[in-house]
């Protein structure tokens, strides 16, 4: 069951970082028998992601204070639906400011990758996940930038953290935090385009069942096997923008303007919002949402990549893999060759 297999891996990670913070404070019940994990080499990574050998002890006593203030967070705004019993039915869970999932990051299941992000709890498809945080520049102001600003923007992405709106809008959050957040949610900088799918000449039921003798491969030539990709693969979230109006903010919910995770490097233009926005925005965004019911597991998005077209062989980096030709094609104009 590929569904149990996703939170297994999530439910091993995540108690493999609680243990690790349990160590770090001297929590650790004294009466466990697990091993523990062998954490002197420089490059050992733990399960959030961290390279602590490589940190100052400052450091580390730092970061694990926000580990330990973000699953607190975490905890605290999850709970489970309210069942009406002579109904049956889910009652609003949202009233008093819960839910159902939060997210977190953690060591990404992706080899070598570093950080990735989680969904905690279930999430049901279209659901809001995440928000991008960092700096906002307005179209209009992208297209007079210097030289200097435009040759930055393009040679100084090492993260991809530069993300693209459909109206020309960009989101630059090469500066912005990835465990000090105000908003718990503002960890769409971190989340990993998916890997390379797995591909398989079995069926998907065949391939559950066993792995049988590969020598009795039909090795003729001419017969031209179907491949079967492995199911939950590829993104299981998608980019939409978002622009908080003037709207949301009225009366009780004006608070809730600290936890807007953007701000503007400089402000769009007064035609600009006049010109081609229903509402006053008091700030253009971009989030993501669930492209399928989801829980437990590892979030991934399509990061739409530019192709390098000056670039020696590949377009792309070795890593990247373009899950939607299509959507390529017409978002960058790539003539077909």
């Amino acid at each position: 069951n590929t569904n149990a297999s996703d939170a297994t891996q999530y439910y091993k990670l995540k108690k493999g970082a609680i243990e690790t913070l349990l160590q770090h404070f001297d929590w650790m019940p004294q009466s466990t028998d697990e091993p523990k994990p062998q954490t002197d080499e420089e490059d050992y990574v733990d399960d959030f992601g961290f390279y602590p050998n490589r940190s100052e002890a400052e450091i580390v006593s730092a970061m694990r204070y926000y580990h330990v203030r973000n699953i607190v967070r975490s905890h605290r705004v999850r709970t489970l639906p309210t069942i009406d019993t002579k109904t049956e039915t889910s009652m609003d869970a949202n009233k008093d400011g819960h839910y159902t999932y939060s997210i977190l990051p953690f060591k990404s299941t992706i080899s070598n990758a570093g950080r990735g992000v989680f969904i905690d709890g279930f999430a049901p498809a279209g659901t809001l996940l995440s928000f991008f945080p960092g700096k906002v520049w307005p179209k209009e102001h992208l297209m007079t930038a210097s030289l200097q600003t435009q040759m930055q923007f393009s040679q100084n992405d090492p993260r991809n953290q530069l993300s693209m709106r459909y109206d020309d809008i960009l989101i630059d959050s090469r500066q912005s935090p990835y465990t000090v957040v105000k908003n718990l949610w503002a960890a769409g900088h971190i989340m990993n385009h998916p890997p390379p799918p797995i591909k398989s000449t079995m069926s998907v039921e065949e391939a559950s069942e066993s792995n049988d003798d590969q020598s009795s491969k039909d090795n003729d030539e001419s017969s031209n096997p179907t491949y079967h990709f492995q199911p939950r693969q590829g993104p299981n979230c998608v980019t939409v923008p978002i622009n908080f109006t003037e709207g949301l903010f009225t009366d009780q919910n004006d608070r809730l303007r600290e936890y807007i995770p953007n701000e503007y490097e400089l402000p769009p233009k007064s035609w600009a919002n006049d010109v081609f926005e229903k509402e006053k925005v008091v700030m253009h965004g971009m989030g993501l949402i669930a492209l399928r019911d989801l829980k437990d597991e590892e979030l991934f998005y399509d990061y739409r990549m530019s192709p390098n077209e000056n670039a020696k062989g590949s377009l792309y980096p070795s890593w990247y893999y373009v899950w939607d030709v299509d959507a390529a094609a017409n978002r960058w104009s790539i003539d077909d060759e």
